[in-house]
């Protein structure tokens, strides 16, 4: 796992893909796959079902997966954004390169799950960074 001290990642998780869903990922044509990447999940002014939260930071590991059909972004032990590059929803999505090497996925929770509210921004380390925002940005879905 890239860089990830084995505590860190006893205490936020492998970041990797199952493989059910990596072997889907792959029947759709991958593009990118970054797996065991560090990183943190922001929740502001957040709600959900049994759940609120003015500002929260968790760490967390991750994965990126890029393929021509869809995005899809691992952290936090599960699926954190699952979206088909040309689904209207991509307009909530806002993808960012914040410094080198670490990039930010921030969205509006309710755009995505009726049950929840504020904003969530997952970023995650990864020399790939400015190559997956470019490849987002050549679909035309970013």
């Amino acid at each position: 796992m890239r860089g990830m001290n084995p505590l860190r990642r006893k205490l936020a998780g492998a970041g990797r893909l199952s493989d059910n869903l990596r072997a889907a990922l792959t029947a759709e044509g991958l593009l990118l796959l970054e797996e065991g990447l560090a990183g943190s999940i922001t929740y502001r002014s957040y709600r959900a079902p049994g759940s609120r939260s003015s500002l929260r930071k968790e760490a967390t590991s991750g994965a990126i997966a890029v393929t021509t059909q869809r995005l899809v972004i691992w952290a936090g032990g599960g699926k954190n954004i699952d979206i088909p590059l040309h689904h209207p929803f991509r307009a909530a999505l806002k993808v960012s390169i914040e410094q080198p090497g670490r990039i930010c996925f921030s969205y509006d929770a309710g755009r995505f799950r009726p049950d929840r509210s504020g904003t969530v921004e997952v970023r995650l380390r990864t020399a790939q960074a400015t190559r997956i925002a470019d490849l987002l940005r050549a679909t035309g879905s970013f």
